[in-house]
């Protein structure tokens, strides 16, 4: 690709960009908390493979965004850091304005490989409306650490059961979206549940969702703000939630017990009986349905006034 000049001028306070004249174009979006360390390295090998590169720069409270604007990568800045979804939420409208035909939205870790962005926008132009760069096609998922693969896993059952979906890998944040993705999603969550929540409107707008297979370093640092067991917790509610506000309660609860079933036997422990860890998940999980139909109108409006402050 051709280098690539700023035509855009970014109103920091409001986080508005406005465009000089519309251009087709591939963007590859990155959002990034605290990535001074890896975001230069992400910009430049992306660049390769798109026209623009976004960087939505969460809250960072070290040199992110001078880096990224230094790389040529076109900056959008949160005063706070406001989570996953939002930055994601601000990748898909960033995109928008600036007249894209196809997102790619990857981390800013290092974790990905840029090189993998041509695979996913060679299988979208084939028809997909949704491609994700999936962990698990490759070699099965044996370059995550096994915790995170166990997490990994068991969030795309949850995913899957709940939403309809045949994903291998629900967690992925490298994706590539059709223009007609971009208009008909609506990103709500603003915490790492955001990645099941765009699989579920997909499912329900009958996007057309394909995976590829990826590579993934897990031998580089993250700064992110949440470790593996709250990003998993957080996940799990939210599908518990929409699982509740779907009416799909029993539904739901099977597939809990499902779930719970799997984890015992992952852990080695065969088909487990209702005591220790199961039983302990089993009353969360019981405890979560109950709090989900309890708290989701108070997380609707929440969201909701989240997307007026964006």
């Amino acid at each position: 690709m051709a280098r690539f000049t700023t035509i855009f001028n970014i109103v920091r306070s409001t986080n508005v960009i406005s465009v000089s004249e519309p251009i087709q174009m591939i963007i590859a979006a990155l959002p990034a908390y605290n990535e001074e360390k890896h975001i230069a390295e992400v910009i430049l090998g992306a660049a390769k493979h798109v026209d623009r590169v976004v960087v939505v720069d969460d809250g960072s409270t070290d040199r992110t965004s001078t880096i990224a604007q230094a790389c040529g990568a076109v900056v959008v800045r949160h005063a706070r850091n406001r989570g996953y979804g939002a930055a994601i939420r601000a990748c898909f409208e960033t995109a928008k304005k600036m007249h894209a035909d196809v997102l790619v939205t990857l981390d800013s870790d290092e974790q990905h490989d840029p090189a993998d962005i041509r695979q996913l926008i060679h299988t979208l132009d084939k028809g997909s409306d949704i491609v994700i760069g999936s962990r698990f096609l490759k070699d099965n998922g044996r370059c995550i650490p096994r915790y995170r693969r166990f997490g990994i896993r068991l969030l795309t059952v949850a995913t899957n059961a709940v939403g309809g979906t045949t994903v291998s890998d629900s967690q992925s944040g490298f994706r590539a979206y059709s223009r007609k993705a971009m208009s008909t999603i609506e990103i709500t969550a603003s915490d790492m549940s955001a990645g099941s929540g765009i699989l579920f409107q997909a499912k329900k707008h009958k996007l057309e969702i394909s995976e590829v297979p990826i590579t993934c370093r897990y031998d580089v640092g993250s700064t992110s703000s949440q470790n593996p067991v709250h990003h998993g917790t957080i996940v799990l509610a939210s599908i518990l939630r929409k699982a509740v506000h779907d009416r799909a309660t029993c539904t739901g609860i099977a597939g809990i017990a499902g779930l719970l079933l799997v984890a015992g036997m992952v852990a080695g422990n065969g088909i487990v009986g209702m005591s220790g860890l199961p039983f302990t998940l089993l009353m969360l999980s019981a405890v979560g349905v109950c709090t989900g139909v309890v708290l989701q109108p108070i997380v609707d409006a929440h969201h909701e006034s989240e997307k007026d402050d964006l």
